[in-house]
């Protein structure tokens, strides 16, 4: 009981955290735009699903905890044929170190070239080797986020310096945004 408890730790005081800040993203100094939606919008909307979350969680942990499934073989080290308890911290350090540079160099590269780059790196780094997808999936990716974040939630992104912002201007026209 008491292990149960340790696992349902950190998705409580999540869900409590994302309570209190649920809480204070409703008092931001704005004046409103008839038929546009207020800054508070996005944050509310992110903290009530990362609520929504912890709170399947702390369910599931609490109740359904014994419910998970076996190794398809009790002799084998694991299901995927890798060895139980086997650590890749030096994937973890390059993915931390990835999304480093990334937040570092958007503004240099714009934020359609580093998020491009960023993701077809982190796939990279997870060891995925499927070079055409993850083209496809990095280009696709970073043309989606442009869109939804400067097209539908109106944010603002780094559009680069140099040759890079050149490239960023003509993807968003392309986008039709402006």
């Amino acid at each position: 009981m008491m292990e149960k408890l340790k696992g349902c730790l950190p998705y409580a005081a999540l869900l409590l955290g994302a309570a209190y800040l649920y809480r204070g993203a409703g008092h931001f100094q704005y004046a409103a735009r008839p038929g546009e939606l207020g800054p508070d919008v996005w944050p509310r909307a992110i903290l009530v699903l990362l609520m929504g979350v912890c709170a399947w969680e702390l369910l599931r942990r609490v109740f359904f905890a014994g419910a998970a499934a076996a190794p398809a073989h009790p002799q084998d080290p694991g299901a995927d044929g890798r060895e139980e308890g086997t650590r890749h911290t030096h994937l973890l350090v390059g993915g931390i170190a990835l999304t480093g540079l990334y937040v570092l160099g958007m503004g240099a590269l714009g934020f359609f070239l580093a998020t491009a780059l960023y993701l077809a790196l982190f796939m990279l780094v997870g060891r995925y080797r499927r070079y055409r997808v993850i083209a496809a999936t990095s280009l696709l990716g970073s043309l989606a986020f442009v869109f939804v974040f400067m097209k539908i939630v109106y944010v603002s992104l780094p559009l680069g310096v140099g040759p890079f912002k050149q490239l960023s201007i003509l993807i968003l026209a392309a986008l039709g945004i402006r």
